[in-house]
Protein backbone atom coordinates (compact mmCIF):
# COMPACT_ATOMS: atom_id res chain seq x y z
CA UNK A 1 0.00 0.00 0.00
CA UNK A 2 1.24 3.02 -0.43
CA UNK A 3 -0.82 7.12 -1.32
CA UNK A 4 -3.37 7.07 1.20
CA UNK A 5 -5.91 9.67 1.42
CA UNK A 6 -6.74 10.21 4.86
CA UNK A 7 -10.07 12.06 5.45
CA UNK A 8 -11.08 13.64 8.91
CA UNK A 9 -13.76 14.12 11.11
CA UNK A 10 -16.14 17.24 11.08
CA UNK A 11 -20.00 17.04 10.54
CA UNK A 12 -21.51 18.78 7.62
CA UNK A 13 -18.30 20.51 6.98
CA UNK A 14 -17.10 17.35 5.41
CA UNK A 15 -18.12 19.01 2.25
CA UNK A 16 -15.09 21.11 2.58
CA UNK A 17 -13.64 17.74 1.95
CA UNK A 18 -15.18 17.00 -1.29
CA UNK A 19 -14.00 20.40 -2.50
CA UNK A 20 -10.43 19.78 -1.72
CA UNK A 21 -10.76 16.18 -3.09
CA UNK A 22 -12.03 17.05 -6.08
CA UNK A 23 -9.25 19.74 -6.78
CA UNK A 24 -6.91 17.00 -5.90
CA UNK A 25 -8.13 14.55 -8.19
CA UNK A 26 -8.05 17.83 -10.88
CA UNK A 27 -3.95 17.87 -9.96
CA UNK A 28 -3.39 14.42 -10.65
CA UNK A 29 -3.96 12.85 -7.12
CA UNK A 30 -4.43 8.75 -7.33
CA UNK A 31 -5.11 7.20 -3.70
CA UNK A 32 -4.24 3.26 -2.80
CA UNK A 33 -6.61 3.23 0.11
CA UNK A 34 -8.72 5.83 1.53
CA UNK A 35 -9.04 5.78 5.06
CA UNK A 36 -12.04 7.93 6.83
CA UNK A 37 -13.47 8.77 10.09
CA UNK A 38 -17.13 9.94 10.92
CA UNK A 39 -17.78 12.28 7.86
CA UNK A 40 -14.59 11.10 6.37
CA UNK A 41 -15.77 8.14 6.41
CA UNK A 42 -18.73 9.05 4.49
CA UNK A 43 -16.95 10.25 2.11
CA UNK A 44 -14.29 8.12 1.36
CA UNK A 45 -17.08 4.83 1.26
CA UNK A 46 -18.85 7.31 -1.36
CA UNK A 47 -15.60 7.27 -3.02
CA UNK A 48 -14.40 3.88 -3.22
CA UNK A 49 -17.73 3.02 -4.17
CA UNK A 50 -17.92 4.74 -7.10
CA UNK A 51 -14.80 3.51 -8.33
CA UNK A 52 -15.79 -0.16 -7.67
CA UNK A 53 -18.92 0.64 -9.99
CA UNK A 54 -16.67 2.16 -12.49
CA UNK A 55 -14.40 -1.32 -12.04
CA UNK A 56 -17.33 -3.39 -12.61
CA UNK A 57 -18.55 -1.63 -15.59
CA UNK A 58 -15.80 -0.77 -17.54
CA UNK A 59 -12.19 -1.95 -16.07
CA UNK A 60 -10.90 1.31 -15.79
CA UNK A 61 -11.19 3.40 -13.23
CA UNK A 62 -10.82 7.71 -12.68
CA UNK A 63 -10.31 9.20 -9.30
CA UNK A 64 -11.40 12.48 -11.13
CA UNK A 65 -14.63 11.43 -11.96
CA UNK A 66 -15.55 9.56 -8.50
CA UNK A 67 -14.37 13.08 -6.89
CA UNK A 68 -16.69 15.09 -9.19
CA UNK A 69 -19.49 13.09 -8.47
CA UNK A 70 -18.57 13.38 -4.53
CA UNK A 71 -18.75 17.23 -5.08
CA UNK A 72 -22.18 16.53 -7.26
CA UNK A 73 -23.54 14.20 -4.25
CA UNK A 74 -22.95 17.24 -1.21
CA UNK A 75 -24.84 19.12 -3.84
CA UNK A 76 -27.99 17.56 -4.98
CA UNK A 77 -28.53 15.53 -1.54
CA UNK A 78 -27.28 16.96 1.56
CA UNK A 79 -29.28 20.13 1.07
CA UNK A 80 -30.69 20.27 4.45
CA UNK A 81 -30.35 19.19 7.84
CA UNK A 82 -33.48 16.83 6.96
CA UNK A 83 -31.00 15.34 4.47
CA UNK A 84 -29.27 13.70 7.77
CA UNK A 85 -31.47 13.57 10.57
CA UNK A 86 -34.86 14.25 12.21
CA UNK A 87 -35.24 15.84 15.60
CA UNK A 88 -37.08 13.64 17.79
CA UNK A 89 -40.20 15.22 19.42
CA UNK A 90 -40.33 16.27 23.35
CA UNK A 91 -42.31 13.42 24.08
CA UNK A 92 -40.23 11.01 22.15
CA UNK A 93 -36.97 12.20 24.37
CA UNK A 94 -38.99 12.12 27.83
CA UNK A 95 -40.27 8.97 27.07
CA UNK A 96 -37.30 6.93 25.76
CA UNK A 97 -35.34 8.82 28.82
CA UNK A 98 -37.75 7.71 31.45
CA UNK A 99 -37.46 4.08 29.94
CA UNK A 100 -34.09 4.16 30.30
CA UNK A 101 -33.74 3.73 26.23
CA UNK A 102 -32.03 7.21 24.94
CA UNK A 103 -31.94 7.20 21.55
CA UNK A 104 -29.77 10.45 20.96
CA UNK A 105 -31.96 13.91 20.51
CA UNK A 106 -32.31 13.04 16.20
CA UNK A 107 -33.33 10.25 14.61
CA UNK A 108 -30.38 9.48 11.94
CA UNK A 109 -32.71 7.36 9.56
CA UNK A 110 -32.46 10.03 6.39
CA UNK A 111 -28.66 9.33 6.97
CA UNK A 112 -29.05 5.46 7.08
CA UNK A 113 -31.49 5.53 3.66
CA UNK A 114 -29.33 7.86 2.00
CA UNK A 115 -26.19 5.21 2.39
CA UNK A 116 -28.65 2.56 1.45
CA UNK A 117 -29.36 4.20 -1.43
CA UNK A 118 -25.73 5.68 -2.61
CA UNK A 119 -23.70 2.40 -1.52
CA UNK A 120 -23.54 -0.72 -2.46
CA UNK A 121 -21.63 -3.87 -0.71
CA UNK A 122 -20.34 -4.73 -4.06
CA UNK A 123 -19.36 -2.14 -5.26
CA UNK A 124 -17.79 -1.38 -2.37
CA UNK A 125 -15.94 -4.80 -2.34
CA UNK A 126 -14.90 -4.40 -5.96
CA UNK A 127 -13.08 -1.43 -5.51
CA UNK A 128 -8.86 -1.30 -6.54
CA UNK A 129 -9.05 1.33 -4.04
CA UNK A 130 -9.02 -0.01 -0.73
CA UNK A 131 -10.87 1.66 2.56
CA UNK A 132 -11.08 1.71 5.87
CA UNK A 133 -12.89 3.25 8.72
CA UNK A 134 -13.10 3.44 12.45
CA UNK A 135 -15.31 3.98 15.21
CA UNK A 136 -15.11 4.04 19.00
CA UNK A 137 -16.71 1.29 21.50
CA UNK A 138 -17.74 2.81 24.33
CA UNK A 139 -18.01 -0.14 26.25
CA UNK A 140 -14.14 -0.89 26.13
CA UNK A 141 -12.89 2.54 24.61
CA UNK A 142 -10.90 0.82 21.65
CA UNK A 143 -10.91 2.11 18.29
CA UNK A 144 -12.20 -0.04 15.99
CA UNK A 145 -11.49 -0.41 12.00
CA UNK A 146 -13.34 -2.03 9.47
CA UNK A 147 -13.51 -2.98 5.56
CA UNK A 148 -16.25 -3.34 3.07
CA UNK A 149 -15.58 -6.97 3.69
CA UNK A 150 -17.13 -6.46 6.99
CA UNK A 151 -20.74 -7.84 7.28
CA UNK A 152 -21.92 -5.10 9.60
CA UNK A 153 -20.08 -2.69 7.36
CA UNK A 154 -22.75 -0.50 7.07
CA UNK A 155 -23.86 -0.23 10.62
CA UNK A 156 -20.08 0.95 11.46
CA UNK A 157 -20.20 3.53 8.88
CA UNK A 158 -23.21 4.98 10.37
CA UNK A 159 -21.51 4.15 14.11
CA UNK A 160 -18.27 5.96 12.79
CA UNK A 161 -20.38 9.77 12.19
CA UNK A 162 -22.77 9.01 15.21
CA UNK A 163 -22.24 12.58 17.44
CA UNK A 164 -22.24 11.66 20.42
CA UNK A 165 -25.52 12.48 23.26
CA UNK A 166 -27.37 14.32 19.15
CA UNK A 167 -26.89 10.43 17.35
CA UNK A 168 -27.68 7.24 19.18
CA UNK A 169 -25.34 4.59 19.82
CA UNK A 170 -25.05 1.60 17.28
CA UNK A 171 -24.93 -1.35 18.54
CA UNK A 172 -23.61 -3.92 15.94
CA UNK A 173 -25.67 -6.87 15.31
CA UNK A 174 -27.84 -5.83 18.78
CA UNK A 175 -24.76 -7.19 20.71
CA UNK A 176 -24.99 -4.33 23.66
CA UNK A 177 -21.07 -5.25 24.21
CA UNK A 178 -20.30 -3.79 21.11
CA UNK A 179 -22.02 -0.22 21.10
CA UNK A 180 -20.02 2.19 18.32
CA UNK A 181 -20.01 6.03 18.55
CA UNK A 182 -18.09 8.64 16.84
CA UNK A 183 -14.69 7.44 15.41
CA UNK A 184 -13.52 11.02 16.41
CA UNK A 185 -13.71 10.70 19.89
CA UNK A 186 -10.19 8.79 19.72
CA UNK A 187 -9.25 9.18 16.44
CA UNK A 188 -11.06 12.51 14.62
CA UNK A 189 -8.10 11.39 11.52
CA UNK A 190 -6.54 8.52 11.01
CA UNK A 191 -3.21 9.40 10.02
CA UNK A 192 -1.90 7.81 12.44
CA UNK A 193 -3.75 4.47 11.26
CA UNK A 194 -2.11 4.92 7.61
CA UNK A 195 1.45 5.63 8.85
CA UNK A 196 0.80 2.14 10.72
CA UNK A 197 0.05 0.66 7.84
CA UNK A 198 2.82 1.46 5.73
CA UNK A 199 1.77 4.42 3.55
CA UNK A 200 4.57 5.56 1.85
CA UNK A 201 2.57 9.07 1.40
CA UNK A 202 -0.21 10.71 3.06
CA UNK A 203 -2.38 13.50 1.75
CA UNK A 204 -4.61 14.47 5.06
CA UNK A 205 -7.59 16.49 4.56
CA UNK A 206 -9.09 18.14 7.80
CA UNK A 207 -12.24 20.10 8.32
CA UNK A 208 -11.32 21.89 11.35
CA UNK A 209 -8.36 24.78 11.17
CA UNK A 210 -5.75 24.62 13.59
CA UNK A 211 -7.63 27.45 16.00
CA UNK A 212 -10.69 27.69 16.74
CA UNK A 213 -12.32 31.06 16.77
CA UNK A 214 -15.18 32.63 19.43
CA UNK A 215 -18.75 33.17 17.89
CA UNK A 216 -22.34 33.39 19.32
CA UNK A 217 -24.75 31.16 19.62
CA UNK A 218 -27.45 30.05 22.27
CA UNK A 219 -26.05 28.11 25.26
CA UNK A 220 -29.12 27.25 25.82
CA UNK A 221 -29.88 25.25 22.88
CA UNK A 222 -29.08 22.08 23.83
CA UNK A 223 -28.35 21.36 19.86
CA UNK A 224 -25.75 23.99 19.12
CA UNK A 225 -24.45 23.57 22.71
CA UNK A 226 -23.89 19.96 21.69
CA UNK A 227 -22.40 21.37 18.10
CA UNK A 228 -20.00 23.33 19.85
CA UNK A 229 -18.64 21.51 22.50
CA UNK A 230 -17.91 19.12 20.04
CA UNK A 231 -16.17 21.16 18.13
CA UNK A 232 -13.91 22.24 20.68
CA UNK A 233 -13.01 18.50 21.53
CA UNK A 234 -12.50 17.96 18.18
CA UNK A 235 -10.05 20.34 17.13
CA UNK A 236 -8.17 19.71 20.01
CA UNK A 237 -8.00 15.54 19.44
CA UNK A 238 -7.03 16.84 15.46
CA UNK A 239 -4.37 18.93 16.62
CA UNK A 240 -2.56 16.21 18.68
CA UNK A 241 -3.52 13.64 16.16
CA UNK A 242 -1.40 15.68 13.83
CA UNK A 243 1.50 16.40 16.04
CA UNK A 244 1.60 12.90 17.17
CA UNK A 245 2.20 11.93 13.85
CA UNK A 246 4.56 14.61 12.46
CA UNK A 247 6.68 13.97 15.47
CA UNK A 248 7.12 10.14 15.12
CA UNK A 249 7.34 10.19 11.26
CA UNK A 250 10.40 13.02 11.89
CA UNK A 251 12.22 10.44 14.21
CA UNK A 252 12.10 8.08 11.35
CA UNK A 253 15.23 6.75 8.73
CA UNK A 254 15.32 9.91 6.77
CA UNK A 255 16.25 7.39 3.64
CA UNK A 256 12.83 5.89 4.05
CA UNK A 257 14.25 2.04 5.48
CA UNK A 258 11.93 0.54 7.97
CA UNK A 259 12.42 1.48 11.58
CA UNK A 260 14.86 -1.01 13.30
CA UNK A 261 14.09 -0.71 16.90
CA UNK A 262 12.18 0.81 19.61
CA UNK A 263 7.81 1.07 19.87
CA UNK A 264 8.09 1.89 16.03
CA UNK A 265 9.76 -0.71 14.67
CA UNK A 266 9.37 -1.36 11.14
CA UNK A 267 7.14 2.05 10.39
CA UNK A 268 9.10 3.99 7.19
CA UNK A 269 8.97 7.66 7.14
CA UNK A 270 6.60 9.11 4.17
CA UNK A 271 5.63 11.99 2.82
CA UNK A 272 2.78 14.01 4.36
CA UNK A 273 0.54 16.92 3.30
CA UNK A 274 -1.58 18.58 5.47
CA UNK A 275 -4.88 20.17 3.65
CA UNK A 276 -7.29 22.29 6.31
CA UNK A 277 -9.02 25.24 6.41
CA UNK A 278 -7.41 28.47 6.94
CA UNK A 279 -10.22 29.88 8.98
CA UNK A 280 -13.30 27.89 10.41
CA UNK A 281 -15.94 26.85 8.63
CA UNK A 282 -19.36 28.40 10.39
CA UNK A 283 -22.13 26.33 9.63
CA UNK A 284 -25.11 25.78 11.78
CA UNK A 285 -26.27 22.12 11.59
CA UNK A 286 -29.73 22.78 12.23
CA UNK A 287 -29.96 24.92 9.53
CA UNK A 288 -27.66 25.12 6.66
CA UNK A 289 -28.88 25.14 3.24
CA UNK A 290 -27.80 24.53 -0.41
CA UNK A 291 -25.82 28.02 -0.36
CA UNK A 292 -23.83 26.39 3.11
CA UNK A 293 -22.46 23.59 1.10
CA UNK A 294 -21.55 25.23 -2.44
CA UNK A 295 -19.72 27.71 -0.10
CA UNK A 296 -17.73 25.06 1.89
CA UNK A 297 -16.95 23.28 -1.48
CA UNK A 298 -15.92 25.93 -2.81
CA UNK A 299 -13.36 26.50 0.09
CA UNK A 300 -12.09 23.60 0.18
CA UNK A 301 -11.33 23.52 -3.63
CA UNK A 302 -9.96 27.10 -3.40
CA UNK A 303 -7.32 26.09 -0.27
CA UNK A 304 -5.85 23.39 -2.41
CA UNK A 305 -5.95 25.37 -5.47
CA UNK A 306 -3.85 27.77 -3.63
CA UNK A 307 -1.66 25.42 -2.68
CA UNK A 308 -0.20 24.20 -5.93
Amino acid sequence: MSKILVLAGGSVKGAFQAGAIKALAEQGFQPDAIYGISAGSLNAAYLVNRIGQQALATGHVSFAQAAGDLWDFWETRITSPDSLSKPLSIFELGWSALKKKFKGLVSTQPLRTLLEEELSPRNLNASPVALKIGAVNVIDGGMHYVDPSEEAFFDYLMASSAIPILMPVVQINGEARRSFLDGGLRDVTPIRKALEDGATEIVCVSCHPETIEGGMFDTGDLLALVDRVMDIAVNEILNADLRETMLINSTLPIDGSPQAEGPFTGFQRVKIKNIRPIQPLTVDMQHFTKLDIRRMLEVGYAVVKSQA
